[in-house]
């Protein structure tokens, strides 16, 4: 199972790497679990590449339910690389990635090629939004572990938090603007925006299938949005429905610290007063590509 010796390959690196001097074992962590899943990367046969906090467990709840509706998998199980294809051949192996070092891989002699010819899923999100999920994120769900190798500091205040912090604003916008010159190059890519996933889910579910090669009917698509409906997965995460600690929640008795949070586009607004937003609003006019058509 890949998946099961990959977890046992990360516990391993956070044991192994314990005893070293904090910055060190930080970059050693790093380049240790970027090499582990690029190596699942290179044999999937599907990539979906996006920032953490951009809607990926949304997605993969959609997707889930339509190879379960489609090859009559368990309900309550979440697409995790091989798993579903270990049940039936005919599922592809999807990698969901955030692309560490992903991008040195493609240039590599042997490999890029080939994970150039792969088809990739470029899913991407309003970095405001991003930067806001990013800091309850670190304040209700990482662990001690997550903070210490993103180097994130808890006292910040959530402006400071999104306009300073090692994965704030400035670094989301640079993530999204490298990752848009390098998929130039790439062969097979299909570019999804959260925002149009939310507002016309059903149009670009299909889309995404099409994309993908998936035989999936416009009745499995309209039922995959509706399982996968962020209500409907808030209660899912809260009575621990799925067999994956990917969609649970660290405290049922705080709404901030669930998987599936708010999903509301736009939503960073309700957080700042009018000149903290207009702070946030210039930096992203000046620093991320207006290709991906948040700059407005």
């Amino acid at each position: 199972m890949q998946v099961t010796r990959h977890r046992l390959y990360r516990a391993g690196i956070w044991a192994l790497t314990a005893p070293l001097p904090r910055a060190s074992r930080v970059t050693a962590r790093h380049r240790l679990r970027a090499a582990l899943d690029n190596r699942l990367v290179l044999a999937a046969d599907h990539i979906v590449l996006s920032r953490a906090k951009s809607g990926r467990t949304w997605l993969r709840a959609m997707l889930s339910r339509l190879y379960q509706q489609h090859y009559g998998l368990p309900e309550n199980m979440l697409l995790d690389y091989d798993n579903f294809h270990r049940r039936d051949a005919a599922i592809p192996v999807v990698a969901m990635t955030h692309g560490h070092y992903l991008d040195r891989l493609a240039r590599h002699p042997r490999h890029g090629t080939r994970l150039r010819a792969r088809p990739l899923v470029f899913l991407v999100r309003d970095p405001r939004d991003v930067a806001v999920s990013e800091y309850f994120q670190t304040t209700r769900r990482a662990s001690a572990y997550k903070r210490e190798m993103y180097d994130v500091d808890n006292a910040q205040s959530m402006f400071e938090f999104v306009m300073t912090s090692p994965v704030g604003l400035p670094v989301i916008c640079e993530y999204l603007n490298r990752w848009q010159r390098e998929l130039a190059d790439w062969d097979h890519v299909h570019r999804l925006r959260y925002e149009d996933l939310r507002s016309e889910p059903e149009t670009h579910l299909a889309e995404l299938s099409r994309f993908l090669g998936a035989p999936f009917s416009a009745q499995e698509i309209a039922e995959a949005v509706e399982f996968a409906s962020f209500e409907s997965l808030k209660k899912k995460e809260r009575e621990n429905y799925f067999d994956s600690n990917r969609l649970q929640a660290r405290n049922v008795d705080d709404p901030d610290s669930y998987k599936v949070r708010r999903g509301k586009v736009g939503g960073y607004r309700d957080y700042f007063d009018a000149d903290q937003v207009a702070k946030i609003d210039r930096l992203v006019a000046e620093r991320l590509d207006p290709a991906f058509g948040y700059n407005g």
